[in-house]
């Protein structure tokens, strides 16, 4: 395929740049990330709005990270996955990821969504919405909030595959796109072919040619599911930390805590608990565990336990899994540690321990000498609701995952 340049009297012919030789798919997702106007996805759908960039490289935990993900002023979203088409094994798995990336949106409710925006954006608030305002959005808060939220449980999406040129038989497509249940998507394939000429001074000019190759129409599925919600059964008995199982947390030989450690204790959590922020809107707020130890909830009635020790001149995270049940959740998340302990590293955190034993542990601690002054709790409470944070961020949505799948 080749462009043909007029210029007055003058005709350059520029060749195409081969297929699985043009722009790595990281610049063909930052050109898209940094233009979306480049998509042509008005000739798909032209109700879509201006559309913005939300985030490039969004974790979805257990999945992986989608390439692109766009919203228009009304607060439809538009997933783009990218792929240079090198083979035809890379054809048909690029399909299959955008699908994955599909499914599991679609167990998102609208708090899943905002906490993983605000994780790849480093924003806090309604990224998505402040987003949408943006373009030239109208609808009131509420209102968008609901329409994402629909949208989200449909699955209905605007699915996009861009790759520098795609071969793959689109009937064939069509047929693998019809057989997924219970989503309701556009589809579509978009090729950028590249061109690239050398002007009189030698320097490269590239240009860039989108075009629609194939798309489908919304599928619409009726699907009947039985979800009952998740049920969480706070105990009133306390559940000693780590640290508490080793020292008490805030004595010294068994000595009751003196009113002075007490009353700086009770003046830390408080500080703790109106200065921790989570990316994730859902997550209820952390709350006093005893002398020396915070708990903040999870699903499957775990705790992150969040605790310090004079004793032991430490302090740390931990979720504990005790009994059958929690047992199975931390065999299902030790089977993910990989992709954990990356998103740990990916925030410039060490990885969590992992330690299998007969009580099962995630823990994070390090050492804190003594003495404790007032500029040190401050830094004390900062490692400590980061770390507790990003537990949130890594656990809470699979556990919630493991939820849905035993409720179905």
């Amino acid at each position: 395929m080749t462009l043909v340049l007029l210029d007055n009297d003058t005709t350059t012919v520029v060749r195409r740049v081969p297929e699985g030789e043009a722009r790595r798919e990281a610049t063909l997702r930052d050109l898209i990330a940094t233009h979306p106007a480049i998509l042509p996805v008005h000739d798909i759908d032209p109700s879509y709005g201006r559309l913005v960039t939300v985030t490039r490289e969004l974790a979805i935990p257990g999945v992986g990270f989608v390439d692109v993900l766009l919203i228009d002023e009304h607060g439809r979203l538009v997933v783009v996955e990218c792929k240079l088409w090198r083979n035809p094994q890379a054809r048909r798995e690029v399909v299959g990821q955008i699908l994955d990336y599909a499914r599991a949106l679609s167990r998102f409710g609208y708090e899943d969504l905002q906490r993983q925006v605000s994780i790849a954006t480093r924003t806090g608030g309604n990224v998505l919405y402040a987003l949408a305002q943006g373009a030239g959005g109208t609808l009131p808060e509420a209102e968008f909030v609901d329409r994402v939220t629909r949208d989200l449980a449909a699955g209905r999406f605007l699915l996009l595959v861009v790759g520098d040129g795609i071969a793959e038989g689109t009937r064939r497509i069509g047929e693998y796109l019809r057989a997924q249940p219970g989503l309701a998507f556009d589809f579509g394939l978009i090729e950028i072919a590249e061109y690239r000429r050398a002007d009189a001074d030698g320097t490269e000019q590239v240009i860039m040619q989108p075009r629609v190759l194939a798309q489908t129409a919304i599928i619409e599925r009726h699907v009947i599911r039985s979800e009952v919600p998740g049920i969480t059964i706070d105990t009133l008995e306390t559940i000693p930390s780590v640290a508490a199982r080793t020292a008490p947390a805030m004595s010294t030989g068994g000595v009751r805590a003196t009113s002075e450690t007490a009353n700086r204790w009770r003046h830390f959590l408080e500080r703790f608990i109106a200065e921790t922020r989570f990316d994730d809107p859902g997550q209820p707020p952390p709350r006093s565990g005893g002398n020396g130890w915070i708990r903040i909830l999870l699903p499957h009635g775990l705790y992150i336990n969040v605790w310090r020790s004079i004793t032991m001149s430490r302090m740390g995270t931990e979720v504990r899994f005790s009994g059958a049940e929690q047992r199975s959740a931390f065999d299902a998340l030790l089977a993910d540690r990989a992709a954990i302990d990356a998103e740990f590293t990916d925030q410039g955190l060490e990885a969590p321990d992992w330690d299998p034993g007969d009580v099962a542990l995630i823990t994070l601690a390090a050492s804190n000498p003594l003495p404790w002054t007032d500029a040190v709790e401050i830094e004390q409470r900062i490692w400590l609701g980061v770390r507790a944070n990003q537990l949130v961020n890594s656990l809470r949505p699979r556990l919630q995952a493991l939820d849905r799948d035993i409720a179905a």
